[in-house]
Formats: structure tokens, C-alpha cells, sequence
């Protein structure tokens, strides 16, 4: 897959905010399905990058209009963000057992020479 163009970045992250699939992506702009599925297993790539920017993005913006509604005392709300806090916690917890690999310390030390 060569580099992607502008309009495809934004295309992709639009559809991740959205919550289409690896899959659907891949679909809809014709890339190889394995290269995607690759991308998003090892989480790096143009692909997953764009895809991951706009899920997440997404995902913030609901979660901030679940935490004011939580503030005004909306229980259903309330609940959702106590869920939305254990997940979190439990995957922090997932830290405690992270051993960096070649790949991670190769990354961490790209992203400290870039100032990514």
C-alpha cells in the first residue's frame, strides 16, 4: 500500500469516527484486507493511524457528553461513566504486565529521536 493522500487520511479517520471496521475500510478504498488487518493487529500504519486518531477522537467526545450529563445528576450517565472508569482501570492495570519487546523499544526510541 503506497502512502496515502490527503483525502484518504481524512476519509479514513471520518470513518473511524464513525466506527466502521478494518474490514470496511479496506473494503471501501480497495486496500488489501490483510495489509489492514496487519496494520491493525501490530496497532501502526498510515491505516490504523488514521482510523485509530478519529475512533478515539469520537470516543472523547462521547465520553464528555456522558461525564456533563453524569454531573448534572443523569444516573443512567453516571453509570456509563463508572463503566467507562473500571475499563479503564482495569486495562491501566494490564501495565503492570508489559514487557517491552525489540519492536516497542524500537518504536520508543524513534519516537524519542523525532520528538514524536
Amino acid at each position: 500500500m503506497n502512502s496515502l493522500t490527503q483525502q484518504q487520511k481524512d476519509d479514513i479517520t471520518r470513518l473511524g469516527r464513525l466506527g466502521f471496521s478494518y474490514r470496511d475500510v479496506a473494503l471501501n478504498f480497495g486496500f488489501d484486507i490483510a495489509e489492514v488487518a496487519r496494520q491493525f493487529q501490530q496497532e501502526r500504519g498510515e491505516v490504523y493511524e488514521c482510523w485509530f486518531q478519529g475512533y478515539l477522537s469520537a470516543q472523547a467526545e462521547i465520553r464528555q457528553t456522558v461525564l456533563d450529563a453524569a454531573l448534572n445528576s443523569s444516573q443512567p450517565a453516571i453509570l456509563q461513566m463508572l463503566k467507562y472508569y473500571a475499563m479503564t482501570e482495569q486495562t491501566n492495570l494490564e501495565a503492570y504486565d508489559y514487557e517491552p519487546t525489540e519492536q516497542n523499544q524500537t518504536e520508543n526510541q524513534h519516537r524519542a529521536d523525532t520528538g514524536e
